[in-house]
């Protein structure tokens, strides 16, 4: 086969390739015998039909199979003799059979991009010192103890750490704030049995009324009292959105936490067998977490050093698709976090900018991790797939029979054997660089 490759900007090729007759005599052969074996005519027995009579009564379906199988056979060469790997037919510019029986093809084809790989051992990454305190675990058993807590009703001011029940009313601009709202808004105007949680010191209040919380700590039961709170720009209910509320509050009990005893019920209540192992667990697991997160840090690192060590032109339709993923994921978030429709749109252009940065960015390293594993001649063998789906369908608690059936039917197993690909790809590259731990200055004593 006489085969010509011209590489083209943009992770194209333009292939040119011409068939010898004697290749396309046989395929067609091939084809045509495969036909006679199969189809029906009227008036021949299956298998009996002559040649001639399925080439004139099939020829279109015939032609069409030809050209497809000896493209194939040219996409083949390619591969194999020119290092071309196809990813896409952008255009077929010929195809023609010439007068001497051969056939002549040539297409614009969509290329991996052609990747000059740098040096991807010993990259450097530094880390924070992440270790685990028994002050870490003491205050987890103690949050731990907190949340299993049985309110109790106590006397006097409440504290941090506290409950109270409260009841209150609203108004915005000297009137009452019922009257301004829609009715499913009605619990910002007021309430009655409501609960507060005091937060403890460095704690997040959980609370729909901004300074709701900071407003009832130190009240006691029966105790009233006026304060103002100010609501976000972006606030989704429009009626108070950017506004200042007045909000009159009676605190009706105070309600401290009784604490349940450091013993062996509540190890077990935990999932331990007694305080030492409880103890074990809780620091196996900040140990765990510790350990996910200074990998995160360390490929967070390995990619982003790969990606300024590597440019190269990347294939434009994957590209495209990736930014339409990305986009899809952002526009989710936002309304996740509670975005209108109105506002998502208004940053639009912000939007996909941000998208297509992180396409390229993930594009990128895909053909980066793909170009270093096979350099490294990393695989995945049937049963690493095996066991990542058995892991699917534990979390998702389903038979892994119907698992299996889902990814089948959806031709999944490829992208799970390319994600286990890249998983090992990174965890080679983080086995081969040069980690330092990093340990925050010391605050210095004010004089």
């Amino acid at each position: 086969m006489n085969l010509s490759v011209e590489r083209l900007p943009e992770c194209k090729a333009r292939l040119s390739a011409i068939i010898p007759a004697d290749l396309v005599s046989r395929t067609r052969k091939e084809i045509v015998s495969s036909y006679a074996k199969q189809v029906k005519v009227p008036g021949f027995r299956p298998g009996k039909i002559p040649s001639a009579v399925v080439e004139k009564r099939f020829a279109e379906a015939i032609d069409g199979e030809l050209r497809d199988r000896l493209a194939r056979f040219a996409y083949k060469e390619a591969k194999e003799t020119k290092s071309l790997n196809i990813l896409g037919i952008a255009q077929v510019e010929r195809e023609q059979f010439e007068n001497d029986g051969s056939y002549l093809l040539a297409v614009e084809v969509v290329t991996d991009p052609e990747i000059e790989i740098a040096s991807y051992k010993e990259i450097p990454v530094e880390v924070p010192a992440l270790e685990v305190t028994d002050e870490m675990v003491s205050k987890s058993l103690e949050n731990a103890r907190r949340q299993r807590a049985l309110p109790a009703d106590k006397d006097g001011a409440s504290v941090a750490g506290d409950l109270a029940v409260i009841s209150y009313t609203a108004s915005l601009d000297g009137k009452p704030l019922a009257e301004q709202l829609e009715q499913e808004a009605g619990p910002l105007a007021n309430g009655s049995d409501h609960w507060i949680d005091l937060p403890q010191e460095g704690e997040e209040p959980r609370e729909f009324i901004p300074g709701l919380a900071a407003a009832v700590a130190g009240m006691s039961a029966g105790e009233t009292k006026s304060f103002d709170a100010t609501f976000a720009d972006d606030f989704p209910v429009e009626a108070v959105a950017g506004k200042t509320v007045t909000y009159e509050v009676t605190v009706t009990q105070v309600k401290g936490r009784e604490l349940p005893p450091m013993d062996e019920a509540f190890a077990k209540a935990m999932g331990a067998e007694s305080i030492e192992a409880l103890d074990t667990m809780v620091r196996r697991q900040f140990e765990q977490q510790r350990l996910r997160m200074r990998n995160e840090i360390i490929d967070n690192q390995i990619l982003s050093h790969l990606n300024e060590e590597m440019n190269f032109d990347l294939p434009q339709h994957i590209v495209f698709n990736e930014t339409q993923r990305q986009v899809n994921q952002m526009v989710q978030r936002g309304y996740e976090q509670g975005m209108s429709h109105e506002q998502i749109s208004g940053n639009e252009g912000e939007l996909l900018r941000n998208a297509e940065t992180q396409a390229k960015n993930n594009v990128r390293t895909m053909f980066i991790l793909d170009e270093i594993a096979r350099k490294e001649g990393l695989t995945v063998n049937d049963q690493e797939v095996s066991h990542r789906v058995a892991m699917i369908a534990m979390q998702q608690r389903r038979p892994i029979k119907k698992v299996v059936r889902e990814l089948r039917d959806n031709n999944a197993f490829g992208e799970i054997r390319q994600d286990i690909l890249i998983s090992k790809t990174i965890e080679f590259l983080r086995a081969h660089a040069t980690v330092t731990e990093t340990v925050a200055p010391a605050e210095e004593t004010p004089a």
